[in-house]
């Protein structure tokens, strides 16, 4: 997705960023001395002079309340940097919040990766925003999406991927004496020398075959009519306990496979849904706070390699604003 609006947009001072640095500033003062009257007074003049101002200070509380209960597990030290896996930052007044912030959500983005019953199972694994291409013991390829997990199992009579979280795209080495078969969400997608993806999308399996011929059957204790055989092109879904849908067909552009090129295609996606898969390749959170009801649906290509400015270009796109609390929190508006 192009926008020629995108860089002077970035170039020029948005006043809104003036109010975001003060409800931040005013958040942290009221935390530190809330039964300051004179400083209470203050506060409650300053959110009647402006609508924006209580807008921008509950966008602040909201995002506190994203980070829920972790945040008591931290303690501010004036004297120490706050650092980030990107840059380090000197700790003042206006990025004490967002340090802290970024503190709560780096805890819950390492829980949430550190997982201990999908650790223990996992064999290979990615973080978010991390792609990795992994060697299988027979010649075969895995090619791990952002956030993904699979356990491998191989034996003399089969080879068996259990993806346990996230998406991969499979090169299958030919073994016609070992079957091939990658299971998720209690369903299988068998292939003989073929090429194919599977996603868990924590409650519906895709499989979108890339090249050869794949058979997708699901749940596993189910035969007959609970199988599909797809083929180039093709692509199902399933949901746990359920025979695989309708068979859909995709073309070179697919958006399910757009990943593998190091982009997002989204083709037609309703807004909330949209802000959703792009939160996948980032370490952190995207927090909408807008009413995605009344927003456009977003086709878009978006660069993984320049992924925040594609969100501030379709933000401004849609007459929203992005306000960067910290490396793990985006605020979109």
């Amino acid at each position: 997705m192009t926008n020629p609006n995108e860089g002077r947009l970035s170039d020029v001072p948005d006043p809104r960023d003036a109010v975001d640095a003060a409800a931040q500033d005013w958040f942290l003062r009221l935390e530190g001395d809330d039964g300051d009257a004179a400083a209470q007074a203050e506060f409650r003049a300053w959110l009647a002079a402006d609508p924006r101002h209580k807008a921008a200070y509950d966008e602040v509380q909201a995002a506190w309340n994203a980070a829920g209960e972790l945040a008591s597990a931290f303690a501010i030290d004036d004297e120490v940097a706050t650092v980030t896996p990107m840059r380090r930052r000197r700790l003042t007044r206006q990025t004490a919040v967002g340090g802290l912030l970024a503190a709560c959500l780096a805890l819950f983005v390492a829980g949430a990766a550190l997982d201990l019953p999908t650790a223990l199972r996992a064999d290979h694994a990615t973080a978010a925003g991390e792609q990795r291409r992994v060697a299988l013991p027979d010649g075969s390829t895995a090619l791990l999406n952002t956030d993904t997990a699979i356990a491998v199992d191989y034996s003399t009579t089969g080879r068996r991927i259990s993806l346990l979280k996230g998406e991969a795209l499979f090169l299958v080495a030919k073994d016609k004496s070992r079957p091939f078969d990658v299971l998720a969400l209690g369903g299988r997608a068998r292939a003989l020398g073929t090429v194919y993806a599977v996603r868990d999308g924590g409650d519906t399996a895709e499989v979108t075959v890339a090249e050869g011929t794949v058979r997708v059957s699901a749940p596993l204790a189910v035969d007959g009519e609970s199988a599909v055989t797809l083929r180039t092109g093709d692509r199902v879904s399933y949901r746990p306990g359920e025979a695989p849908g309708a068979v859909g067909h995709i073309d070179g552009e697919a958006p399910q496979l757009a990943w593998r090129r190091g982009m997002i295609v989204l083709d037609g996606m309703p807004f909330a849904r949209a802000v959703a898969e792009i939160d996948r390749y980032r370490p952190g959170k995207v927090l909408l706070l807008a009413d995605a009801t009344k927003l456009e649906p977003v086709t878009a290509r978006l660069s993984l390699k320049a992924l925040d400015g594609g969100i501030r270009a379709l933000a401004a796109t849609h007459g929203l604003h992005v306000t960067q609390v910290t490396d793990y929190l985006l605020i979109m508006r």
